[in-house]
């Protein structure tokens, strides 16, 4: 599995939605456009490149009996989510 992953056509509406969903999870997302996310023994950098409207994601550390499909999976379905709200 991809231990990195970059998001095209990310808009900052769409960047302030995946915010508040995963506030909305009890994770709590970086202040800026860019910072780590640490959850539960995941820890993901997240970068916005506001100019290019694209988020990169990469996994730094995660625990070993939490799949890392299941990261991308709810990561995945929660940018689906905000793109299809914008």
């Amino acid at each position: 599995m991809a231990q990195q992953k970059d998001y095209p056509n990310i808009e900052p509406k769409t960047l302030d939605c995946l915010k508040s969903e995963l506030q909305s999870m009890g994770i709590t997302p970086p202040e800026g456009d860019s910072g780590t996310i640490d959850y539960q023994g995941v820890k993901l950098q997240v970068t916005y490149q506001a100019s290019a409207q694209t988020l990169s994601v990469e996994m730094l550390q995660k625990p070993v009996f939490i799949p890392e499909s299941l990261v991308w999976q709810l990561l995945d379905g929660r940018v689906q989510r905000c793109i299809g709200n914008a």
